[in-house]
């Protein structure tokens, strides 16, 4: 079965098989074609995000296994690193 990772310049965020993908696109889309806007994404683990999409994001979504998403009992992040200034890092 397959599922997606979304990338938004360098952070990452699963996604579920089940994950309204053409929906994504569309408002990933109309954010940019707006001038930028915010879009809500819900990880599988439920982590709720909103990003705001701007012509100068940088937007990719790679389909992958669903055996590669991490565990929910797992310690595994469900999104990818985030930092400001290359000195602080996010959880």
């Amino acid at each position: 079965m397959q599922s997606y990772r979304l990338t938004i310049n360098d952070d990452w965020f699963y996604l579920s098989a089940e994950y309204n993908i053409a929906g994504l696109k569309s408002a990933l889309s109309a954010a940019v074609h707006s001038g930028g806007g915010f879009v809500d994404v819900v990880s599988p683990m439920r982590a709720h995000v909103s990003l705001l999409i701007t012509a100068h994001s940088m937007v990719k979504i790679e389909t992958i296994n669903a055996v590669d998403l991490p565990d929910i009992n797992d310690a595994t992040p469900v999104t990818g690193p985030q930092y400001l200034d290359d000195d602080y890092w996010l959880d």
